[in-house]
Protein backbone atom coordinates (compact mmCIF):
# COMPACT_ATOMS: atom_id res chain seq x y z
CA UNK A 1 0.00 0.00 0.00
CA UNK A 2 2.49 2.07 1.26
CA UNK A 3 4.65 1.23 -2.54
CA UNK A 4 1.53 2.28 -4.42
CA UNK A 5 0.77 5.80 -2.40
CA UNK A 6 4.69 6.36 -3.55
CA UNK A 7 4.23 5.87 -6.95
CA UNK A 8 1.00 7.86 -7.66
CA UNK A 9 2.85 10.58 -5.45
CA UNK A 10 6.20 10.26 -7.67
CA UNK A 11 4.05 9.86 -11.02
CA UNK A 12 1.77 13.54 -10.15
CA UNK A 13 5.16 15.56 -9.41
CA UNK A 14 7.33 13.97 -12.34
CA UNK A 15 3.97 14.61 -14.63
CA UNK A 16 4.43 17.71 -13.89
CA UNK A 17 7.84 18.82 -14.30
CA UNK A 18 7.88 16.87 -17.73
CA UNK A 19 4.78 18.66 -18.72
CA UNK A 20 6.23 22.49 -17.58
CA UNK A 21 9.43 21.42 -19.19
CA UNK A 22 7.83 20.31 -22.58
CA UNK A 23 5.60 23.08 -22.64
CA UNK A 24 8.79 25.59 -22.27
CA UNK A 25 11.67 23.58 -24.40
CA UNK A 26 9.68 21.14 -27.02
CA UNK A 27 6.06 21.95 -28.01
CA UNK A 28 3.18 23.08 -26.94
CA UNK A 29 1.43 20.07 -25.90
CA UNK A 30 -1.79 20.17 -23.90
CA UNK A 31 -2.03 18.58 -20.74
CA UNK A 32 -3.64 15.74 -21.42
CA UNK A 33 -1.41 15.09 -24.56
CA UNK A 34 1.76 15.29 -22.15
CA UNK A 35 -0.28 13.08 -19.45
CA UNK A 36 -1.09 10.35 -22.37
CA UNK A 37 2.37 10.13 -23.76
CA UNK A 38 4.18 10.17 -20.19
CA UNK A 39 1.26 7.34 -18.84
CA UNK A 40 1.70 5.24 -21.71
CA UNK A 41 5.65 5.13 -21.54
CA UNK A 42 5.16 3.96 -17.42
CA UNK A 43 2.59 1.81 -18.17
CA UNK A 44 4.12 -0.37 -20.81
CA UNK A 45 7.21 0.27 -18.85
CA UNK A 46 5.76 -1.83 -15.80
CA UNK A 47 4.21 -4.14 -18.33
CA UNK A 48 7.76 -4.59 -19.47
CA UNK A 49 9.35 -5.14 -15.74
CA UNK A 50 6.18 -7.86 -15.03
CA UNK A 51 6.09 -9.98 -18.30
CA UNK A 52 9.81 -10.70 -17.77
CA UNK A 53 9.90 -11.13 -14.60
CA UNK A 54 6.87 -13.86 -15.22
CA UNK A 55 7.30 -15.39 -18.43
CA UNK A 56 11.32 -14.83 -19.09
CA UNK A 57 12.98 -15.39 -15.11
CA UNK A 58 13.64 -11.58 -14.82
CA UNK A 59 16.00 -11.38 -17.74
CA UNK A 60 18.57 -8.42 -18.08
CA UNK A 61 16.16 -5.92 -16.58
CA UNK A 62 15.74 -7.69 -13.45
CA UNK A 63 19.07 -8.39 -12.77
CA UNK A 64 19.96 -4.91 -13.32
CA UNK A 65 16.97 -4.36 -10.37
CA UNK A 66 18.23 -7.32 -7.72
CA UNK A 67 22.53 -6.05 -8.63
CA UNK A 68 21.18 -2.54 -7.60
CA UNK A 69 20.20 -3.60 -4.42
CA UNK A 70 23.84 -4.48 -3.16
CA UNK A 71 24.68 -1.60 -4.79
CA UNK A 72 22.57 0.34 -2.64
CA UNK A 73 24.30 -0.64 0.26
CA UNK A 74 27.64 -0.16 -0.76
CA UNK A 75 26.57 3.59 -1.54
CA UNK A 76 25.41 4.23 1.91
CA UNK A 77 28.28 2.42 3.53
CA UNK A 78 30.86 2.42 1.56
CA UNK A 79 30.46 5.27 -1.21
CA UNK A 80 34.56 5.19 -2.28
CA UNK A 81 34.65 1.29 -3.35
CA UNK A 82 30.77 2.47 -5.12
CA UNK A 83 32.52 4.71 -7.24
CA UNK A 84 35.45 2.79 -7.11
CA UNK A 85 33.84 0.51 -9.77
CA UNK A 86 33.98 2.82 -12.40
CA UNK A 87 37.65 2.73 -12.99
CA UNK A 88 39.08 0.34 -15.72
CA UNK A 89 41.16 -1.94 -13.22
CA UNK A 90 39.63 -4.79 -13.25
CA UNK A 91 39.22 -4.86 -16.92
CA UNK A 92 42.99 -3.98 -17.58
CA UNK A 93 44.02 -6.66 -15.48
CA UNK A 94 41.86 -9.26 -17.00
CA UNK A 95 42.51 -8.46 -20.57
CA UNK A 96 45.23 -9.47 -23.08
CA UNK A 97 46.01 -6.60 -25.28
CA UNK A 98 44.71 -2.75 -25.49
CA UNK A 99 41.34 -3.52 -27.48
CA UNK A 100 40.47 -6.15 -25.79
CA UNK A 101 40.98 -3.92 -21.96
CA UNK A 102 38.96 -1.08 -23.69
CA UNK A 103 36.27 -3.70 -24.63
CA UNK A 104 35.70 -5.69 -21.19
CA UNK A 105 35.82 -1.47 -19.74
CA UNK A 106 33.39 -0.32 -21.47
CA UNK A 107 30.94 -4.02 -21.16
CA UNK A 108 32.05 -2.80 -16.90
CA UNK A 109 30.86 0.82 -17.67
CA UNK A 110 27.04 -0.29 -19.15
CA UNK A 111 26.59 -2.51 -16.06
CA UNK A 112 27.52 0.25 -13.68
CA UNK A 113 26.19 2.79 -15.43
CA UNK A 114 22.82 0.78 -15.21
CA UNK A 115 22.83 -1.17 -11.81
CA UNK A 116 24.40 2.17 -10.07
CA UNK A 117 21.57 4.52 -11.61
CA UNK A 118 19.06 2.29 -9.96
CA UNK A 119 20.85 1.92 -6.57
CA UNK A 120 20.24 5.82 -5.99
CA UNK A 121 17.23 5.44 -7.45
CA UNK A 122 16.41 3.07 -4.44
CA UNK A 123 16.92 5.60 -2.32
CA UNK A 124 13.90 7.30 -3.38
CA UNK A 125 11.92 4.54 -4.51
CA UNK A 126 12.03 2.49 -1.21
CA UNK A 127 14.30 -0.81 -3.25
CA UNK A 128 10.69 -1.33 -5.44
CA UNK A 129 11.56 -2.14 -8.94
CA UNK A 130 8.16 -0.05 -10.50
CA UNK A 131 8.98 3.05 -8.66
CA UNK A 132 12.53 2.65 -10.28
CA UNK A 133 11.19 1.97 -13.66
CA UNK A 134 8.39 5.18 -13.54
CA UNK A 135 12.32 7.48 -12.15
CA UNK A 136 14.13 5.88 -14.58
CA UNK A 137 11.83 6.62 -17.52
CA UNK A 138 11.64 9.97 -16.56
CA UNK A 139 15.28 10.18 -17.45
CA UNK A 140 15.55 8.44 -20.68
CA UNK A 141 11.56 10.01 -21.97
CA UNK A 142 13.58 13.58 -23.11
CA UNK A 143 15.15 11.10 -26.18
CA UNK A 144 11.98 10.78 -27.74
CA UNK A 145 10.36 14.36 -26.91
CA UNK A 146 14.05 15.53 -27.77
CA UNK A 147 13.31 13.73 -31.55
CA UNK A 148 9.74 15.02 -31.41
CA UNK A 149 11.56 18.79 -31.52
CA UNK A 150 13.73 18.33 -33.92
CA UNK A 151 11.43 16.62 -36.69
CA UNK A 152 8.53 19.17 -35.62
CA UNK A 153 10.98 21.91 -36.85
CA UNK A 154 11.46 20.33 -40.10
CA UNK A 155 7.62 19.03 -40.48
CA UNK A 156 5.37 21.44 -38.33
CA UNK A 157 1.96 20.05 -40.52
CA UNK A 158 2.61 16.70 -39.39
CA UNK A 159 2.44 16.96 -35.31
CA UNK A 160 -0.42 13.83 -34.83
CA UNK A 161 2.06 11.64 -36.96
CA UNK A 162 4.87 12.18 -35.56
CA UNK A 163 3.49 11.93 -32.15
CA UNK A 164 2.05 8.93 -32.76
CA UNK A 165 5.29 7.35 -34.45
CA UNK A 166 7.41 8.62 -31.54
CA UNK A 167 5.33 8.03 -28.43
CA UNK A 168 2.21 5.79 -29.43
CA UNK A 169 3.66 2.67 -31.55
CA UNK A 170 3.02 0.08 -28.61
CA UNK A 171 6.16 -1.99 -29.60
CA UNK A 172 8.86 0.53 -29.80
CA UNK A 173 7.65 2.43 -26.82
CA UNK A 174 7.25 -1.17 -25.02
CA UNK A 175 11.26 -1.81 -25.73
CA UNK A 176 12.38 2.10 -24.68
CA UNK A 177 10.40 1.58 -22.16
CA UNK A 178 12.12 -0.97 -20.28
CA UNK A 179 15.42 -0.87 -17.50
CA UNK A 180 17.42 -1.53 -20.57
CA UNK A 181 20.00 -0.10 -22.44
CA UNK A 182 17.60 1.03 -25.19
CA UNK A 183 16.27 4.07 -23.34
CA UNK A 184 19.98 5.75 -22.82
CA UNK A 185 20.77 4.91 -26.24
CA UNK A 186 17.74 7.21 -27.96
CA UNK A 187 18.52 9.40 -25.67
CA UNK A 188 22.08 10.08 -26.61
CA UNK A 189 21.70 9.35 -29.56
CA UNK A 190 19.06 12.10 -30.04
CA UNK A 191 21.25 14.80 -28.02
CA UNK A 192 24.25 14.16 -30.21
CA UNK A 193 21.85 15.28 -33.31
CA UNK A 194 20.00 18.21 -31.75
CA UNK A 195 23.37 19.18 -30.49
CA UNK A 196 25.21 18.92 -33.81
CA UNK A 197 22.82 20.80 -35.30
CA UNK A 198 22.98 23.81 -32.53
CA UNK A 199 26.49 23.73 -33.31
CA UNK A 200 26.20 24.13 -37.29
CA UNK A 201 23.85 26.91 -36.31
CA UNK A 202 25.94 28.37 -33.81
CA UNK A 203 29.71 27.74 -32.12
CA UNK A 204 28.97 28.08 -28.69
CA UNK A 205 31.03 25.52 -26.43
CA UNK A 206 28.16 24.48 -24.33
CA UNK A 207 27.06 22.75 -27.79
CA UNK A 208 30.36 20.91 -27.80
CA UNK A 209 30.40 19.88 -24.38
CA UNK A 210 26.85 17.96 -25.15
CA UNK A 211 28.23 16.99 -28.27
CA UNK A 212 31.24 14.88 -26.69
CA UNK A 213 28.90 13.83 -23.86
CA UNK A 214 26.41 12.48 -25.91
CA UNK A 215 29.48 10.86 -27.99
CA UNK A 216 30.97 9.34 -24.80
CA UNK A 217 26.92 8.14 -23.57
CA UNK A 218 26.56 7.01 -27.10
CA UNK A 219 29.85 4.46 -26.67
CA UNK A 220 29.31 3.42 -22.78
CA UNK A 221 26.05 1.59 -24.46
CA UNK A 222 26.77 0.67 -27.77
CA UNK A 223 30.21 1.68 -29.17
CA UNK A 224 29.63 -0.64 -32.67
CA UNK A 225 26.01 1.14 -33.05
CA UNK A 226 28.23 4.14 -33.08
CA UNK A 227 30.91 2.99 -35.76
CA UNK A 228 27.92 2.16 -37.52
CA UNK A 229 26.03 5.37 -37.34
CA UNK A 230 29.21 7.67 -37.99
CA UNK A 231 28.81 7.17 -41.82
CA UNK A 232 25.25 8.63 -41.45
CA UNK A 233 26.32 10.86 -39.19
CA UNK A 234 29.06 12.38 -41.33
CA UNK A 235 27.50 12.24 -44.14
CA UNK A 236 24.47 14.42 -42.70
CA UNK A 237 26.88 17.21 -41.36
CA UNK A 238 28.47 17.44 -45.30
CA UNK A 239 25.49 17.51 -46.86
CA UNK A 240 23.92 20.32 -44.39
CA UNK A 241 27.06 22.24 -45.17
CA UNK A 242 27.50 21.23 -48.85
CA UNK A 243 26.43 22.88 -52.09
CA UNK A 244 25.89 20.11 -54.15
CA UNK A 245 22.19 17.65 -53.72
CA UNK A 246 22.22 15.89 -50.41
CA UNK A 247 22.43 12.50 -51.57
CA UNK A 248 25.53 13.05 -53.38
CA UNK A 249 27.06 13.09 -49.45
CA UNK A 250 25.25 9.78 -48.22
CA UNK A 251 26.47 7.59 -51.70
CA UNK A 252 29.92 9.18 -51.65
CA UNK A 253 30.51 8.14 -48.07
CA UNK A 254 28.50 4.96 -48.06
CA UNK A 255 30.30 3.36 -50.92
CA UNK A 256 33.76 4.70 -49.40
CA UNK A 257 33.30 3.20 -46.48
CA UNK A 258 31.81 -0.13 -48.13
CA UNK A 259 34.86 -0.21 -50.59
CA UNK A 260 37.61 0.35 -47.25
CA UNK A 261 35.38 -2.29 -45.58
CA UNK A 262 36.13 -4.72 -48.96
CA UNK A 263 39.59 -3.95 -48.70
CA UNK A 264 40.31 -4.55 -45.32
CA UNK A 265 39.38 -8.34 -45.87
CA UNK A 266 41.48 -8.31 -48.81
CA UNK A 267 44.34 -7.17 -47.57
CA UNK A 268 44.15 -8.81 -44.09
CA UNK A 269 42.64 -11.77 -43.26
CA UNK A 270 42.92 -11.76 -39.61
CA UNK A 271 42.83 -7.97 -38.26
CA UNK A 272 40.35 -6.33 -40.61
CA UNK A 273 36.87 -4.23 -40.14
CA UNK A 274 34.51 -7.40 -40.06
CA UNK A 275 36.06 -8.89 -37.23
CA UNK A 276 34.39 -7.36 -34.63
CA UNK A 277 31.01 -8.61 -36.32
CA UNK A 278 32.56 -11.81 -36.68
CA UNK A 279 33.31 -12.28 -33.27
CA UNK A 280 29.75 -10.52 -32.00
CA UNK A 281 27.94 -13.34 -33.96
CA UNK A 282 30.09 -15.77 -32.94
CA UNK A 283 29.18 -14.97 -28.99
CA UNK A 284 25.47 -15.15 -30.04
CA UNK A 285 25.75 -18.69 -31.41
CA UNK A 286 27.11 -19.84 -28.15
CA UNK A 287 24.10 -18.18 -26.05
CA UNK A 288 20.49 -20.37 -26.26
CA UNK A 289 17.70 -19.62 -27.01
CA UNK A 290 14.23 -20.84 -27.40
CA UNK A 291 14.07 -19.66 -31.21
CA UNK A 292 16.75 -19.18 -33.28
CA UNK A 293 16.86 -17.97 -37.16
CA UNK A 294 18.93 -19.36 -39.85
CA UNK A 295 21.60 -17.82 -40.09
CA UNK A 296 25.01 -19.10 -41.68
CA UNK A 297 28.12 -18.35 -39.78
CA UNK A 298 30.05 -15.08 -40.96
CA UNK A 299 33.71 -14.94 -42.01
CA UNK A 300 36.32 -12.57 -43.05
CA UNK A 301 35.73 -12.77 -46.31
CA UNK A 302 33.83 -10.85 -48.88
CA UNK A 303 31.84 -14.14 -50.03
CA UNK A 304 30.68 -14.60 -46.89
CA UNK A 305 29.16 -11.30 -46.29
CA UNK A 306 27.53 -11.61 -49.77
CA UNK A 307 26.00 -14.87 -49.29
CA UNK A 308 24.59 -13.83 -45.84
CA UNK A 309 23.00 -10.94 -46.87
CA UNK A 310 19.69 -12.60 -48.54
CA UNK A 311 19.40 -14.18 -44.81
CA UNK A 312 20.50 -11.19 -42.51
CA UNK A 313 17.92 -9.13 -44.98
CA UNK A 314 15.32 -11.43 -44.41
CA UNK A 315 15.78 -12.45 -40.13
CA UNK A 316 15.74 -8.11 -39.51
CA UNK A 317 13.29 -7.02 -41.87
CA UNK A 318 10.82 -10.06 -42.27
CA UNK A 319 10.81 -12.50 -39.69
CA UNK A 320 9.59 -14.05 -37.71
CA UNK A 321 6.30 -14.75 -40.12
CA UNK A 322 3.02 -15.10 -38.27
CA UNK A 323 2.72 -18.89 -38.73
CA UNK A 324 6.16 -19.52 -37.29
CA UNK A 325 5.73 -17.11 -33.97
CA UNK A 326 5.93 -18.09 -30.20
CA UNK A 327 4.61 -16.44 -27.37
CA UNK A 328 2.82 -13.09 -27.40
CA UNK A 329 6.37 -10.92 -27.75
CA UNK A 330 6.56 -12.77 -31.51
CA UNK A 331 3.22 -12.80 -32.57
CA UNK A 332 2.84 -8.74 -31.74
CA UNK A 333 6.62 -8.92 -33.54
CA UNK A 334 4.89 -10.39 -36.21
CA UNK A 335 2.40 -7.92 -36.70
CA UNK A 336 4.56 -5.01 -36.49
CA UNK A 337 6.96 -6.20 -39.56
CA UNK A 338 3.51 -6.90 -41.47
CA UNK A 339 2.26 -2.73 -40.69
CA UNK A 340 6.01 -2.21 -41.52
CA UNK A 341 5.60 -3.68 -44.88
CA UNK A 342 2.47 -1.67 -45.14
CA UNK A 343 3.47 1.30 -44.60
CA UNK A 344 6.30 0.69 -47.17
CA UNK A 345 3.63 -0.38 -49.77
CA UNK A 346 1.85 2.87 -48.61
CA UNK A 347 5.29 5.08 -48.79
CA UNK A 348 5.55 3.78 -53.06
CA UNK A 349 1.88 4.08 -53.72
CA UNK A 350 0.01 6.85 -52.20
CA UNK A 351 2.64 8.83 -50.57
CA UNK A 352 2.15 12.50 -50.59
CA UNK A 353 3.97 13.46 -53.70
CA UNK A 354 4.72 17.29 -52.93
CA UNK A 355 6.64 15.45 -49.56
CA UNK A 356 9.17 13.48 -51.54
CA UNK A 357 11.93 16.05 -51.81
CA UNK A 358 11.88 16.83 -48.53
CA UNK A 359 12.66 13.29 -47.64
CA UNK A 360 15.66 14.25 -49.67
CA UNK A 361 16.78 16.39 -47.11
CA UNK A 362 19.88 15.75 -45.01
CA UNK A 363 18.25 14.68 -41.73
CA UNK A 364 15.79 12.37 -43.48
CA UNK A 365 18.49 10.79 -45.59
CA UNK A 366 20.25 10.26 -42.58
CA UNK A 367 17.26 8.26 -41.08
CA UNK A 368 17.12 6.06 -44.15
CA UNK A 369 20.99 5.37 -44.77
CA UNK A 370 21.15 4.53 -40.53
CA UNK A 371 18.16 2.70 -40.28
CA UNK A 372 18.86 0.42 -43.48
CA UNK A 373 22.26 -0.35 -42.43
CA UNK A 374 21.66 -0.91 -38.31
CA UNK A 375 18.89 -3.13 -38.91
CA UNK A 376 21.08 -5.45 -42.19
CA UNK A 377 24.05 -5.34 -39.38
CA UNK A 378 21.82 -6.78 -36.62
CA UNK A 379 20.66 -9.47 -39.18
CA UNK A 380 23.79 -10.48 -39.98
CA UNK A 381 25.33 -10.92 -36.66
CA UNK A 382 21.96 -11.92 -34.00
CA UNK A 383 20.07 -15.28 -34.88
CA UNK A 384 17.45 -14.76 -32.20
CA UNK A 385 13.98 -13.26 -33.11
CA UNK A 386 13.63 -11.88 -29.52
CA UNK A 387 17.32 -10.20 -29.59
CA UNK A 388 16.94 -8.73 -32.95
CA UNK A 389 13.13 -7.14 -32.06
CA UNK A 390 15.32 -5.13 -29.05
CA UNK A 391 17.85 -4.27 -31.14
CA UNK A 392 16.54 -2.89 -34.10
CA UNK A 393 13.96 -0.83 -32.25
CA UNK A 394 15.70 2.44 -32.79
CA UNK A 395 16.92 2.19 -36.48
CA UNK A 396 13.06 0.48 -37.09
CA UNK A 397 11.80 4.00 -35.58
CA UNK A 398 13.75 6.07 -37.70
CA UNK A 399 12.31 4.04 -40.33
CA UNK A 400 9.27 4.56 -39.64
CA UNK A 401 9.25 8.37 -39.31
CA UNK A 402 10.65 8.33 -42.89
CA UNK A 403 8.02 6.58 -44.56
CA UNK A 404 5.38 7.94 -42.50
CA UNK A 405 6.32 11.70 -42.96
CA UNK A 406 4.97 11.41 -46.61
CA UNK A 407 1.34 10.51 -44.90
CA UNK A 408 -1.35 13.37 -45.97
CA UNK A 409 -0.67 16.61 -43.46
CA UNK A 410 -2.55 16.46 -40.27
CA UNK A 411 -6.01 18.04 -41.26
CA UNK A 412 -6.60 20.18 -38.20
CA UNK A 413 -3.19 22.26 -38.47
CA UNK A 414 -2.83 25.47 -38.03
CA UNK A 415 -0.28 28.18 -38.36
CA UNK A 416 0.87 29.52 -35.17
Amino acid sequence: MASAALFTFYFIALLFIVFRTVRKKIYPFSFGEVTAIFSFRILLGCIYGYIFLKYYHGDDTWNFFNDSLLEHDKLINHPNVFLHDFLPNEAVKSARSFGEGLNFYLRNLEYWSMVKLLSVFNLLSGNNYYIDVLLFNAVTCWGSFLLFKVLINLLPDKKNILTVCIFFIPSISFWLSGIRAEGFLLLFLVLLLYFTGEWMKQKKIVYLIWILSALFGFIIFRALYLAIFLPAYISWILASRGRLKPIFYFVTIYSSCILIFLASLVISPHKNLASPLVTRQAQFFALHGNTRLPLDTLTTSPSSFIKILPQAFENSFIRPFIWESKGALQWVTSIEIFCFWMLVGYFFIRAEKKQMPQLMQPFFLLLLFYGVTQILIIGYVVPFPGAIVRYKIIPELFLIIYLASTIRADINYKNK
